[in-house]
């Protein structure tokens, strides 16, 4: 389990035969081969953990069926840098909100709006039965990172983000049609699937 606040950022390394070997500048000296680290919001195992110098560098095992739903699918994402999180320890500040590194499913950037404070983030909307997971004010998780849902629409739905969070995830070189991956709040899924049964 997770909060959604970025600890850190990683860079594919290499990928083949379903390993993903990451380097990052994280400090990951209190993991170990089985710890779970988010990787853009997925929850992954770690198989291997190395320290060269300065640098951490971990593999993880991604399944075909991870594959298909995040956005590790995207061969554009191994040049980008992904968002890392550690696993949540008892006594930890819960910060974000809880998060499991179970992907919903993806969607596209359609709009990054520089504005005075802050950024505003606009993705399109492009799935029907889940769409009642997202209101406004609610908590979304996106490549890992918890935000809160500023505006919904009928075919897109928006995010402010703040400088701190701009700067310390990889938002900072997100583009117009990036993939990115989505966790709804389970606490609004838990709600729904409650009254559904009614």
């Amino acid at each position: 389990m997770f909060t959604g606040i970025i600890q850190g950022l990683g860079k594919i390394k290499e990928f083949s035969s379903g390993k993903l070997i990451i380097s990052t500048d994280l400090n990951l000296k209190d993991c170990k081969i089985g710890s779970s680290i988010s990787c853009n919001g997925v929850c992954l195992t770690v198989v291997d953990i190395k320290k060269e110098k300065e640098k951490f560098y971990f593999t993880v095992n991604l399944g075909e069926e991870t594959i298909s739903r995040s956005n590790f699918k995207d061969k554009k994402l191994f040049s980008n840098r992904i968002n890392l999180e550690k696993s949540l320890r008892l006594g930890d500040e819960i910060s974000g909100h809880f998060v499991y590194g179970h992907i919903d499913l993806v969607t596209d950037i359609i709009k990054i709006k520089k504005l005075e404070n802050s950024w505003e983030f606009i993705f399109k909307k492009n799935f029907k039965d889940q769409s009642k997971f997202i209101v406004e004010k609610g908590s979304i998780t996106i490549n890992g990172i918890s935000l809160t849902v500023s505006k919904v629409n009928e075919d897109t739905f928006s995010v402010s983000v703040i400088s701190h969070t701009f700067f310390n995830t990889n938002f900072q070189y997100s583009k117009i049609n990036d993939l990115v991956n989505l966790e709804f709040d389970y606490l609004a899924r838990y709600i729904f699937n409650k009254n559904e049964k009614k």
